[in-house]
């Protein structure tokens, strides 16, 4: 403008592919001319009103007296020839007084390259090309509209749109329609925008930028469009019905748009051209080009993603290699860890194949297989559709025994029915071998425990046939689901542990293979389950088994959840613990929300068998209050019959640590549970029941407790150390005011206890036993459980025993108490240094509104939390800085806390406080257990 003001006529042009802001410049050159008293005139080319001048009638130049003239022409290159020679000869001769003329042009539209469009570019003064804006640029953009980008949102705002203003604009649009404009930071903004439809505006100026090209350009962006990512011209051009040249040229003409075909960017642009494809074509033609685009994409070698969209619209259709093709891609999506898309890949299969067909058995085969993890009953539902329709007996075979195992658990009624169509029901059980069989297995009647019994030889046969053998591997993996599911008949349990001690007699076997592992990990529960395994055994045998299961391969429903199970309750804590902090990591690099749930699950009930109350609520708390994101369904976050080993896990540690916030949750996910037939979960919901009881109903759910636990030993859960329902009866008993069915409950327990010996769960019941009656049979109940805990690593219930066996020699005037309460005071420093360790560790926020998971350790008023705080930080060994930080006050204050503390503790100074604070904090634990109010 200064140099138009200074004399003669200057032309810029402002050109840049569709959407990049030309207008938009052109606009603030206006306002900044009217500033500068330049007088404005505007004229816009349009294909309606070519062969008028400038797009309407009128001189050339307007009359200014004088004045500076701008002149802004947009899209000139829609403009007519009368209008493009008027603005030659306007350049040529621009009469008197300054001029300076500015015309934006659209790169890539077909008329930017006539005559008189490039006369006036070569003719102007500077050009001015508009680019994408970064992502700097559009955080403004977006905050402007009170939208709030982190940078990586930024980048895939940047990503998405190619830093185009008009897309993102249209983005903008489409949120406004929705209300949902000015909420801030969104990770899931972009997507929102992106699934509502593109404005009329943008699909306007999307199709005035192909008019005039040639027919083949329009089409290759729609089949670029309708494919939906990365492609390679020539395929593009297949698709299209193109020949090589005509592909190159089409593909040509799209980059000189911006509209980068090959690499289908930016996505956005590319999302309307489809909108504008499917409606613009039939049906027919539609279905046509998917499933052509299936084709090519398959035999190009394109990811399994990139097919299953086609055939989400159209299916298989007459493809011959249909079937296959989506099975492969339904299993490639799959072991990428897409459960879902896997899932509706393969039921948009089932549907193009009549119900009796062998593909479809194929298909429902591997659906099951899908749905492990996803829809358990679901997959049991099409197991059964699977089996009737596969013809070999081999075929169904290997379908059962890819059954994740502790479902023959959980679902014994379609356990027997999979095993019985896989042959392994009848007398004597089908055990497949190398040679084909092709016949159906015939009906037969539900085998009775003897039926176990001679399987027992049949499929030991099978065992000494070499490991390599497919068919061996088979028939074990059928055979540890054939006991599994029959664990509640005491002869198969008797018969699991003699066919353990016949597959391993030592209990270390040696290498073998992930099927006699299995069939391993079944017999060795069944020997739990029956109390015919001793505790000894029991651990040196799961010892082994975590050794050799690789932990990066756990699942919630495999072999691995009796491992971990049968380890708790025999004292393996240690090796337990370390396979499980592995499966955790792995499950949190999968993203496996029910994984990570289990395992933490499991790895609380290690830790609450072991002793470690803050490590099992921990645990706990993070398991029970993960919830499905806003893209799952809701029903995900309930817990049924085939989490029963998650329902135990919980279970215990609510009940042992006395978290009523765990309890309630848990209490509400059993609920939106699917049933609780399965025993464990059925006593689960009554245990969790107590507290929420009316006082004048307690006896009848004490007595619905106790049948319940009579039906769960009928049906083969008989070990009370893995689920200790008779122990958690017993302070119900009590409460109701019969102690004799409390000690008759305690005292059945002890006998399975010594029976099993386990000396943790031993040590406990004698110590409970010794505290609900008086005397000298207290004394010695209490002398007998410290003797026994002795030889535990559970140095928490060996605390919590010398502290009632102290107490009690000390009312009844015997010598020695001061010793043992000295000891236990010793253990209670130890265990309390790990509690507050737990207790001041950084927490994550707590969901639900649950409190936070330390919670403060002791109760009662002694200390305030704040207190505490200081306290703890201190008895670990923090300098008084380091504290003050760790709190966000001054050291002062945290000098001043620390004289209030030795005050009111009656310590002297740094050194008394450490171990009494400790002391306090082991103590409160010691007091938090079942009957450990009576210490």
């Amino acid at each position: 403008m200064n140099s138009a003001q200074t004399g003669g006529s200057m032309l810029i042009a402002v050109t840049g592919t569709p959407g990049m802001g030309r207008s938009a410049f052109l606009d603030a050159v206006a306002v900044h001319a009217e500033q500068h008293d330049f007088v404005v005139r505007r004229a816009r080319g349009s294909r309606l009103e070519q062969g008028l001048p400038l797009g309407r009638p009128g001189p050339a130049r307007p009359e200014t007296a004088g004045r500076p003239v701008v002149l802004l022409v947009d899209d000139l290159q829609r403009a007519g020839e009368p209008a493009l020679t008027r603005l030659t000869a306007l350049l040529a001769d621009p009469g008197p007084g300054p001029l300076l003329m500015a015309v934006a042009v659209c790169e890539g539209e077909f008329a930017t390259e006539t005559p008189g469009v490039q006369e006036i570019l070569s003719a102007a003064d500077q050009v001015i090309r508009m680019g994408p804006l970064g992502t700097e640029g559009i955080r403004a953009l977006l905050g402007e509209h009170g939208i709030v980008l982190t940078d990586d949102q930024a980048h895939a705002w940047s990503h998405a749109t190619g830093g185009n203003p008009t897309l993102i604009i249209s983005l903008l649009q489409r949120l406004e329609r929705l209300e949902r404009a000015g909420r801030g930071a969104s990770a899931r903004l972009l997507d929102t925008a992106r699934a509502q439809p593109a404005p009329w505006s943008l699909r306007s100026r999307v199709a005035a930028a192909l008019t005039g090209h040639p027919e083949s350009v329009g089409r290759l962006a729609a089949c670029a469009a309708l494919l939906g990512g990365e492609a390679e011209t020539h395929i593009l051009a297949r698709l299209a019905d193109l020949d090589p040249a005509e592909g190159d040229a089409a593909a040509r003409a799209l980059i000189g748009l911006g509209w980068a075909a090959d690499r289908w960017t930016p996505p956005v642009l590319w999302d309307c051209v489809r909108e504008a494809a499917e409606e613009g074509i039939s049906l027919a033609e539609r279905d046509r080009l998917h499933r052509r685009a299936a084709e090519l994409l398959h035999d190009s070698g394109a990811p399994a993603e990139r097919l299953v969209p086609h055939f989400m619209e159209v299916g298989p259709g007459d493809w011959p290699e249909a079937a296959r093709v989506m099975r492969e891609t339904a299993h490639e999506v799959w072991r990428g860890g897409d459960d879902a898309l896997a899932i509706r890949c393969l039921r948009r299969a089932l549907r193009e194949f009549p119900s009796d067909s062998a593909q479809r058995g194929d298909l429902l085969a591997a659906l099951a297989d899908v749905e492990q993890n996803a829809d358990t009953s679901a997959m049991l539902r099409h197991v059964g559709q699977a089996l009737p329709l596969l013809e070999a007996v081999p075929e169904r075979a290997a379908v059962v025994a890819r059954v994740p195992l502790t479902l023959f658990l959980s679902a014994p009624h379609a356990a027997s029915e999979m095993l019985e169509q896989a042959g392994a029901g009848r007398t004597e059980p089908m055990v497949p071998t190398a040679d084909p069989v092709t016949r159906a297995a015939p009906k037969a009647p539900e085998p009775s425990a003897m039926t176990v019994m001679s399987a027992t030889s049949a499929t030991s046969a099978m065992s000494e046939r070499p490991e390599t053998s497919e068919a061996a591997e088979l028939g074990l993996r059928l055979e540890a689901r054939v006991r599994l599911s029959r664990l509640g008949d005491p002869a198969a349990r008797a018969a699991a542990v003699q066919r353990l001690r016949t597959l391993a007699p030592g209990p270390v076997p040696g290498p073998g293979t992930a099927a006699r592992r299995e069939l391993m990990t079944v017999l060795v529960f069944a020997g739990v389950l029956g109390g015919r395994l001793p505790a000894t055994e029991v651990a040196d045998r799961t010892r082994w088994l975590l050794e050799h299961e690789p932990a990066s391969a756990a699942s919630e429903y495999g072999a691995s959840a009796l491992t971990i199970a049968c380890a708790a309750v025999a004292e393996a804590s240690e090796p337990a613990r370390c396979w499980l902090d592995t499966a955790l990591e792995t499950a949190r690099q999968r993203d496996d929300r029910r994984l990570r749930t289990a395992v933490l699950s499991r790895r609380a009930l290690t830790a609450v068998h072991a002793g470690r109350p803050a490590d099992a609520r921990a645990d706990a708390r993070e398991a029970c209050a993960t919830v499905p994101g806003p893209a799952r369904d809701p029903a995900g976050d309930s817990l049924g019959d085939h989490d029963w080993l998650t329902v135990l896990s919980l279970t215990s540690v609510a009940v042992e640590t006395g978290d009523t916030w765990l309890a309630e949750r848990l209490r509400d996910r059993l609920a939106q549970g699917q049933g609780a037939g399965q025993p464990v979960c059925g006593l689960a919901l009554r245990v969790l029941q107590i507290p929420l009881t009316a006082e004048r109903e307690l006896p009848a759910l004490a007595a619905d407790l106790q049948d319940a636990a009579r039906r769960a030993e009928a049906a083969g859960w008989g070990n009370r150390t893995l689920f200790p329902v008779d122990v958690w009866c017993a302070p119900l008993l009590l409460r109701l005011g019969d102690p004799e069915g409390a000690l008759r409950l305690l005292a059945r327990a002890c006998d399975r206890a010594r029976h099993f010996g386990a000396p943790a769960a031993l040590g406990r019941i004698l110590r409970m036993w010794g505290t609900v009656v008086r005397g000298r049979y207290a004394l010695s109940l209490l002398a007998e459980s410290v003797a026994v805990l002795r030889e535990s690593s559970n140095h928490l219930e060996l605390g919590r025993s010398l502290t009632a066996y102290g107490n009690r020699m000390r009312d009844a005037g015997r010598p020695g108490s001061d010793e043992i309460l000295a000891e236990a005071d010793r253990i209670a420093e130890a265990t309390g240094g790990a509690v507050l360790r737990r207790w001041i560790a950084p927490q994550p926020p707590s969901p639900h509104g649950a409190p936070p998971c330390g919670g403060v350790p002791v109760a009662g008023g002694v200390l305030s939390e704040t207190e505490w705080r200081v306290a703890s930080l201190v008895a670990l060994g923090h300098t008084n800085q380091d504290t003050a930080e760790a709190l966000g006050v001054t050291r002062r204050a945290v000098e001043k806390s620390l004289t209030r503390l030795y005050h009111r503790l009656d310590v002297d100074g740094r050194a008394g406080l450490v171990p009494a604070v400790r002391r306090m904090a082991g103590k409160a634990v010691f007091g938090s257990g079942v009957l450990a109010e009576r210490l």
